[in-house]
């Protein structure tokens, strides 16, 4: 399995074969006389996984969206619930002046909100199921939320790479987060800007 090179001093991954020093600590990459992240896209990865016997079973596979359609609708529902509430406060509290301000900018920030979510949620129910040879380079995680009136949701994303070298950031499920480690070559399931699958080859 090809391990990620990583920085001596912070242990952050270096994606880009590029970069000389380390763009999280400032530490110069000693780095080796092959980096393993460039072995992990050869062409010849990619050819031997459309040779894999596996292949054509994994050009047929569906995995469902159903899941992440119906967390993005409650997503929908909820902002929609938010804004709906936040502009009856703001009518309520018209009579005080200045008080209005508060529910007021809550519901303009529910009003934006709903509408990007409303848009992602569209994209996904009208994309159709994209299989595709990945490399999987890193991934991370990020917490949202956690006010004092809201509790904090984490949200995973996986970056991956294609047979022509173009990276590209996915969403994922807390479960495929940590399934797979960097170097893993495979099919990736993708639908709009979600992974909804990735099956490892051996290769």
């Amino acid at each position: 399995m090809v391990e990620a090179f990583r920085c001596s001093q912070c242990s952050a991954p270096v994606t880009d074969d590029r970069w000389t020093t380390c763009p999280y600590c400032g530490t110069v990459l000693a780095k080796p006389t092959i980096n393993p992240l460039r072995a992990a896209v050869a062409p010849e990865r990619f050819a031997a996984v459309e040779s894999s016997p596996r292949y054509a079973e994994l050009l047929r596979r569906e995995p469902s969206g159903t899941g992440q359609l119906i967390g993005q609708g409650a997503q929908t529902i909820f902002l929609l619930l938010w804004t709906i509430g936040t502009g009856f406060m703001t009518l309520a509290f018209l009579a005080a002046g200045p008080l209005a301000l508060v529910p007021g900018a809550m519901c303009v920030f529910g009003v934006v909100m709903l509408a990007r979510q409303s848009a992602r949620t569209a994209a996904f129910a009208n994309a159709a199921l994209e299989r595709r040879i990945a490399v999987w380079k890193d991934e991370r995680t990020e917490v949202r939320g956690g006010g004092q009136h809201s509790s904090a949701s984490t949200h995973h994303f996986v970056l991956l790479e294609g047979r022509d070298g173009r990276r590209a950031e996915y969403s994922c499920s807390s479960e495929l987060s940590g399934a797979h480690a960097p170097g893993d070559i495979g099919v990736a399931y993708l639908r709009a800007h979600v992974l909804l699958d990735f099956q490892r080859v051996d290769a």
